[in-house]
């Protein structure tokens, strides 16, 4: 089945008038028209009836109305992407701005903006996907994306700050963009601080986290100079769609043949739902979590201090990034900046 929208043309012959009387309706003035209120009535609802809909951008950009956000979803939604999704929801729910949607898969960002900017949309909001390939660099290295976003005023929220390339930053900047987003290494160096600090020496690392910290001295540094850590694979790469929880079970169960042979003080993991199914195997075999070895999580989600296994986490400060990004939406200023926020490390 095609999806069917009616022109003026066809309504005019199905409801036996004129298409500038079809027009004054749609466009809402018909009563300076003096087309009378039962004409009205009978157009109604014969739209109603064949399911005819105006193509509202095309009345939009007759009116020139303004306020038009487009918003772009890039990539699949996680834990404090999908929390601030759901904020701007809220957001836009008591505002008058008018929202256009879309979402795009890796590798289509240029042509989701490029469609954006077909509805005439006044503002671009790019909601980035932490999960996306190396944090979406290529796609953000899109040399035709960078020409379309001269065009348009932006907001990228999630902005990686923690890519290899610093030199990204400083280029959508030159674009005019205003990017919101938070350092993963800024929490991850106080963590290894605490574990330099605690003699905890010996951790088991997602290999994903581990090459974050690889672009930094600093957390480089202590890596170097702790006795042991051992690098494994990312649970959810390619499995997006799978259950976290039991993606953490999983996992666990390819770690165990490490805790029988040696001692880790800290499994460091991707997310709260990979920390609490790892946690629940380790329990399940006999190690103590809290005690015979302790896991790290990330996002601190809601839920967390209702499950079962006490972990230590990071706060996404999704809080300061939406407010900073609904400021910008109430004006955006001519003057671009990159708006950094820090995580929070919570220890149990």
């Amino acid at each position: 089945m095609q999806a069917r929208y009616y022109s003026t043309s066809d309504l005019a012959k199905k409801t036996g008038t004129s298409r500038q009387v079809i027009s004054a309706i749609i466009n809402d003035n018909w009563k300076q028209k003096r087309i009378s209120q039962a004409t009205y009535d009978r157009i109604t609802q014969a739209m109603d009836e064949i399911g005819c809909v105006p193509n509202r951008t095309a009345i939009a950009l007759r009116k020139k109305k303004q306020g038009r956000v487009g918003l772009l979803c890039h990539g699949p939604l996680y834990s404090h992407t999908l929390s601030a999704l759901e904020k701007l929801n809220h957001y836009f729910l008591g505002s008058d701005q008018t929202l256009q949607m879309h979402v795009s898969a890796e590798g289509s960002l240029t042509d989701a903006i490029r469609e954006l900017m077909g509805h005439r949309v006044d503002t671009i909001v790019i909601l980035l996907s932490p999960m996306l390939d190396n944090f979406g660099v290529k796609d953000l290295g899109n040399e035709t994306l960078h020409k379309l976003l001269r065009v348009v005023p932006h907001i990228i929220y999630n902005f990686p700050f923690d890519i290899p390339d610093q030199k990204l930053e400083a280029k959508f900047l030159s674009l005019g963009s205003h990017v919101i987003g938070f350092s993963r290494n800024h929490a991850y160096l106080a963590f290894l601080r605490y574990l330099q600090e605690q003699n905890l020496t010996r951790i088991l690392i997602d290999e994903k986290i581990f090459a974050l910290l690889a672009h930094s001295p600093q957390t480089t540094k202590i890596c170097n100079s702790l006795t042991r850590v051992e690098p494994y694979p990312n649970p959810q790469s390619g499995k997006l769609t799978e259950n976290i929880f039991e993606l953490g079970e999983q996992m666990a169960f390819d770690l165990l043949p490490y805790l029988t042979r040696e001692k880790f003080d800290y499994l460091i993991t991707a997310s709260d739902g990979i920390a609490q199914g790892a946690a629940s195997v380790f329990e399940q075999r006999g190690i103590r979590v809290g005690k015979d070895i302790h896991i790290l999580g990330f996002d601190k989600i809601d839920s967390l201090k209702y499950l079962k296994h006490e972990i230590a986490t990071v706060e996404v400060p999704v809080e300061k990034m939406f407010t900073k990004l609904t400021d910008l939406l109430e004006g955006i200023p001519l003057e671009n900046k990159a708006y950094r926020s820090h995580p929070k490390l919570h220890l149990p």
